[in-house]
């Protein structure tokens, strides 16, 4: 997995060893389109350098940018190992990007289950209970239950259909991971009615945009209509 990095250091090294600094205007990167469209862009023209230093104009959309170079790099061939981003304040960037490394982590997972036959994946999500998610298989309805903290009014989500399931597997984990204190509980099944019904979008780009929005919120409000 790519390593995403923060350095007070503005010079084109790393850990006392020179690396290719960029430096990125943020207005060129207006949506999250045009930001994985410049982090594939970057692994495509380096592909044998192991480090990649950015320094950002403003820095607003380092974060997201941090994102887009993680889900680029997923299916990339490429050598570079880690991306460090030039910051005045390294300890409160780590803190500010905490959420985004776990909406990273989940959407890493929701794509390798994409990648796995039905019934393998469907037995990887029954194995998510060391995040703290309270995982049980309803053969009787057929359903798969998982739950995220203990509650009589959880908000509950519903998805029917295979990748609406992994969808809503994404938000779970992410929520899980960052200790999130609104008790909710999701059910894959065929028959399933919840307050909220996750769609079955058909490609995986689809989906990653959807977990974004649901995950980020206001925060990528102008990067993705």
């Amino acid at each position: 997995m790519l390593e995403i990095v923060f350095d007070e250091n503005k010079d084109a090294t790393f850990l006392e060893q020179p690396c290719l600094l960029l430096k990125v205007e943020d207005s060129f990167l207006s949506s999250w389109q045009k930001m994985r469209g410049y982090a594939w862009s970057l692994f495509d023209v380096y592909p044998l350098e192991r480090v990649l230093k950015i320094q950002m104009s403003q820095g607003d959309l380092m974060y997201f940018l941090a994102l887009a170079f993680c889900v680029e790099a997923y299916a990339e061939a490429t050598d570079v190992e880690t991306v460090v981003f030039v910051v005045g304040d390294s300890q409160k960037a780590l803190s500010e990007y905490k959420p985004f490394a776990a909406l990273t982590n989940a959407l890493r997972y929701m794509r390798d289950l994409l990648r796995m036959d039905e019934k393998e994946a469907y037995a990887d999500i029954k194995r998510l209970g060391y995040l703290g998610l309270n995982v049980q298989e309803d053969y009787l309805k057929k359903q798969i239950v998982v739950q995220w903290l203990d509650s009589k009014f959880p908000q509950c989500f519903c998805a029917a259909q295979k990748n609406a399931a992994f969808l809503l597997i994404a938000l779970f984990k992410f929520w899980a991971i960052c200790k999130d204190e609104q008790p909710r509980i999701g059910i894959i099944g065929e028959n399933v009615w919840g307050d909220v019904i996750l769609p079955n979008l058909s490609t995986e780009d689809e989906m990653i945009e959807y977990v974004i929005k649901q995950t980020m919120g206001e925060k990528c409000k102008l990067m993705i209509d």
